[in-house]
């Protein structure tokens, strides 16, 4: 899976979570941001068109998470990382992260762009 050109969101300030301000803020945007994996994008809109109204809201956050999976920097170095055998441990990662999940400041990945090694 490779990330499109161009993203027109900032990533969020963790890769744990997602606020409600951050990333693609309609169907019709987060549509758009799956649009580079099509499986994904093709699997959201069929769940989407069969779903109950009240299921709606839940569809959407898993959909915003699979989103943030794909385009965060620091699960997108990790995920190269492993490819290459290069994988680095849970405590490793979370090392660079507070108890809120938010980046500590100067944190490894922050200055790397990529997992600390």
């Amino acid at each position: 899976m490779s990330a499109p050109a161009e993203q027109p969101y900032e990533p969020s300030r963790s890769p744990y979570w997602i606020e409600d301000t951050e990333g693609p803020q309609t169907i019709s945007e987060l549509k758009a941001a799956l649009a580079p994996w099509p499986q994904e994008l093709l699997a959201f809109t069929a769940r989407l068109e069969a779903a109950q109204f009240g299921e709606i809201r839940e569809l959407i956050k898993r959909y915003r998470m699979i989103w943030l999976s794909l385009t965060h920097p620091t699960i997108r170095a990790a995920e190269a990382n492993s490819e290459t055998g290069n994988v680095t441990s849970w405590d490793e990662v979370m090392a660079d992260y507070d108890e809120n999940f938010e980046l500590r400041p100067g944190a490894a990945i922050a200055e790397t762009g990529g997992a600390s090694a």
